[in-house]
Parts: structure tokens; C-alpha cells; sequence
């Protein structure tokens, strides 16, 4: 199956010691790959450097076979993403702050406006100012942004925060029709690990900056009666071999 993302050897260490280590992670054409992990794990840092914007220490990430540090336009030209919060421009429209990113690809019609309003569910509010919308929809606005572009790769952090139920259920469908209609692949990291369940097809679990398990999710879940009791399970493993590693105190 073709690769579409691999990252090999990343590291990356801030000053208070949290950060990535050593990971290897590839994606394949039409992965819907979600990365799970606890608060301060290191997600945030891998998606960041995927996209550019920060340096690792060491290693290297390979999009569409494009070096991101020194290849960088060609590498990100069929990538959309959502990193952390997204930051709007209060005082326009919806319709009008995606018209301000489809400068960016001067190659797509203004019509794409109207269809990825659609796929998120933002149609009604297309004339609305961003001021008077709710966390969720400005979620869904910022998802609508990723995939203006027709991108081949999307990268998503926390995508469903502000969500309700609904507006879960209809991301989705969209990542899936996304997915199945386009091949798209997707790097989704989230806490929602019910939704990654029925989403995904492979999951990566970081704990303390390291990736501790990968797989397919029909593989990993062969054994366990949930996603969620086994990320818990992987969880207390690698802390307990953490502990393992600590050298014994004591006086000599």
C-alpha cells in the first residue's frame, strides 16, 4: 500500500523534560490513523513538527516522499490540518474566512466555499460572524478550513473538543466518507477513544514522549473487550517499566 507520511527517529525535548522520543510511525494511503495518549504525552508536539511548525531535535519527517525541514512547500501542498485551537478572525463570516484562506490556493473556486460549509454542517451560519459562534462550531469551521484544499493527508488535533453529539456523530461520517470516497488519510489525535474505536483502523498510544504500542485496531482488540480497557492496559505496562528502569535507592 503507498506511503503517504513517515516519520522516523523523532525527537524532541523541551526544557522541562516532556517532549517526543525516538518515534517511528508510517501511514498508508487511506489510514484513518488515531493517536492516543494522556495530556502532555507529546501529541501535540508530533503533530507540530509534522507540519513545520517546530523543529525536532532529531530525526526526520517524510511526506509525499518531501523532507518537511527542507522541502517544505512540496511536502505540505496536499496537507490539511488543525492544530490546537484555532484562531479566527472575530468580525467576518464564516464564508468570508474561508474566502481569506482560499488565497492561499489560488487553483480552487469560490464554489468550494459553499461545499465544505456542507460536509461540517455550517451552511445555515455561512453569513454569520464568527463572534457569535460556539467553541463546536468554530471546531467545525477550523475542520472545514483543513479540507478546503483537497487535501491527500489531513492532521487533526483533538478535532471533537466543543462538539455535542451530533456534531461527533456528523465528523464521523465525514472522515469516513472522506476516507472511503477520496482516500484521504487521516492522523487524528484525540481523547474520545469510543470515537477512535469505530473510526479508526489503526490506533498509536504515547505515554511520556514514547510511542509504546501501534497496530491495527481489530488486531489489538482481538484480546480486549474495548479500545479503552486496552490503552489502559498499555498505560499501566509502560509506567510500570518505566519503574523498573529507575535505579534502586538506597545507601552503599
Amino acid at each position: 500500500m503507498e506511503q503517504i507520511a513517515r516519520v522516523t527517529g523523532l525527537t524532541k525535548e523541551y526544557r522541562n523534560k516532556r517532549g517526543i522520543r525516538n518515534i517511528d510511525l508510517e501511514l498508508r494511503k487511506g489510514d484513518i490513523y488515531g493517536l492516543l495518549g494522556p495530556n502532555g504525552a507529546g501529541k501535540s508536539t508530533l503533530l507540530k513538527i509534522m507540519t513545520g511548525l517546530i523543529r525536532p531535535d532529531k530525526g526526520t519527517v517524510a511526506l509525499f516522499g518531501y523532507n518537511v525541514d527542507n522541502e517544505f512547500e512540496n511536502a505540505m501542498r496536499k496537507v490539511g490540518c488543525m492544530i490546537e485551537s484555532a484562531d479566527f478572525y472575530d468580525y467576518v463570516t464564516a464564508s468570508q474566512y474561508l474566502k481569506l484562506v482560499l488565497n492561499f490556493y489560488p487553483e480552487i473556486g469560490l464554489e468550494r466555499i459553499t461545499e465544505v460549509l456542507g460536509y461540517v454542517g455550517l451552511s445555515p451560519y455561512a453569513g454569520e460572524r464568527i463572534r457569535h459562534f460556539s467553541t463546536g462550531m468554530k471546531q467545525k469551521l477550523a475542520l472545514a478550513a483543513a479540507v478546503m484544499p483537497n487535501p491527500e493527508l489531513v492532521l487533526l488535533d483533538e478535532p471533537t473538543n466543543g462538539l455535542d453529539i451530533e456534531g461527533i456523530v456528523l465528523f464521523r461520517e465525514l472522515v469516513k466518507r472522506l476516507s472511503e470516497e477520496k482516500g484521504i488519510t487521516f492522523l487524528i489525535s484525540s481523547h474520545m477513544i469510543h470515537e477512535l474505536e469505530q473510526l479508526c483502523n489503526r490506533v498509536g498510544i504515547l505515554q511520556q514522549g514514547k510511542l509504546v504500542q501501534e497496530g491495527e485496531v481489530s488486531e489489538l482488540l482481538s484480546g480486549s473487550p474495548s479500545l479503552e480497557h486496552y490503552y489502559i492496559e498499555q498505560l499501566r505496562k509502560a509506567k510500570e517499566g518505566n519503574r523498573d528502569d529507575q535505579p534502586a535507592s538506597g545507601n552503599a
